[in-house]
Parts: structure tokens; sequence; C-alpha cells
């Protein structure tokens, strides 16, 4: 399992999705904010995978 510091990009996504349940936003901004969520973790994924494989190189 990679360990590694939470990116902004996924905590802005976090604090957004708060702020809409706070808001009780109708549920397609929430899933597209749920969606925004794993789409930056995933970007954050993707790029620290590509710095490991760039050091092993």
């Amino acid at each position: 399992m990679l360990i590694y510091p939470v990116p902004t990009e996924v905590t802005q996504a976090r604090v957004q999705l708060v702020v809409d349940q706070t808001a009780k936003a109708h549920p397609r901004v929430l899933s597209e904010d749920v969606l925004d969520i794993f789409a930056a973790k995933n970007k954050a994924d993707r790029e620290v995978v590509e710095t490991i494989l760039d050091i092993k190189v």
C-alpha cells in the first residue's frame, strides 16, 4: 500500500462535498462531488506510481 500525504485537490473535493451536504444540495450535485473525490484520488495515485517508476528506471 502506498502511503503519501493527502493532495490538496483531494482535500478540496472533500470539503466541497461537506459544504454541499450541509447546504442540502440535490443528489446529482452530491454524486458529482463524490466522483470528483475519486478522480482526484486516482490522479494522485497515478502521479505517485509514475514517480516511483521514474526512480526505478
